[in-house]
């Protein structure tokens, strides 16, 4: 393939935010067109060399056609990107502010305002004063283990702490799954988003627990990254949707 072109072609689409499979569409076509003119300068008697840099002039400016490519995938992309980032930063906002500050703002306000020395949040004792055995009391790291005993202690727990432990964890990190992949290029596979779901869930978990403001629970970090892998594949079944209804979007923009 010719370099010039290749770059060329490189410059246009990179930018694009569309499914890997609908760019490689988009590239072969645009390679098909390029070495199609190309071929008719070459006929002319224009150089290898001239024919290309006369394709692409006639092929237009990069920019131009990025802009146009973008507006035939998602015609009011801009706003939804806007959009998006408004809405990533209200769910980033609620995540921060339900699992650590309004816990902060309980604690203080137990213990300062209250007088309450009792911390709800973490089970401490008499005997257990020592680091050690805190971190007994208050971690969990066999899988699934506090999940079952929510799930078959059904008659000694309320319903909504049941819920908030198991179905809450999933849905709470749901959202995660959509909004990495579509304002980041690099969270575009399951592995990226398995890692950064853990990441993010183990140090939530880890700050909860040198705050004293929750227990460390491995079950949470679990829920929550399947959580965000529902989100990931719900994203997915959307885009794949999305694109079984489209034709061939970039002879749209020619």
């Amino acid at each position: 393939m010719d370099k010039t072109i290749e770059s060329y072609i490189a410059e246009i689409t990179v930018s694009l935010n569309c499914e890997e499979e609908e760019k490689r569409d988009i590239i072969d076509e645009m390679i098909d067109h390029l070495y199609l003119l190309k071929n008719e300068y070459i006929e002319q008697g224009f150089s290898k060399e001239e024919a290309t840099q006369k394709a692409l002039e006639s092929f237009g400016e990069q920019k131009q056609l990025t802009n146009g490519l973008q507006e035939s995938l998602f015609p009011f992309y801009k706003v939804f990107k806007i959009g998006t980032w408004i809405l990533f930063g209200l769910y980033s906002f609620i995540i921060l502010f339900k699992l650590l500050f309004q816990r902060i703002i309980i604690r203080l306000t137990d213990y300062y305002i209250n007088g309450d020395t009792f911390n709800r949040y973490v089970i401490t004792s008499m005997d257990s004063e020592r680091f050690f055995d805190f971190l007994k009391y208050n971690t969990n790291v066999i899988p699934f283990k506090n999940t079952m005993t929510y799930i078959n202690g059904a008659d000694r727990f309320n319903l909504d702490i049941i819920v908030n432990n198991t179905l809450g964890n999933l849905l709470i990190f749901l959202p995660l799954g959509i909004f990495l992949p579509l304002l980041f290029k690099k969270y575009n596979g399951m592995s990226k988003i398995i890692a950064a779901s853990i990441v993010i869930s183990f140090s939530i978990e880890i700050l909860q627990l040198g705050l004293n403001i929750g227990q460390f629970d491995v079950d949470d970090v679990i829920l929550n990254t399947f959580g965000a892998i529902i989100g990931f594949l719900l994203l997915k079944f959307i885009n794949g949707a999305i694109s079984l209804s489209k034709g061939s979007l970039f002879r749209r923009t020619i």
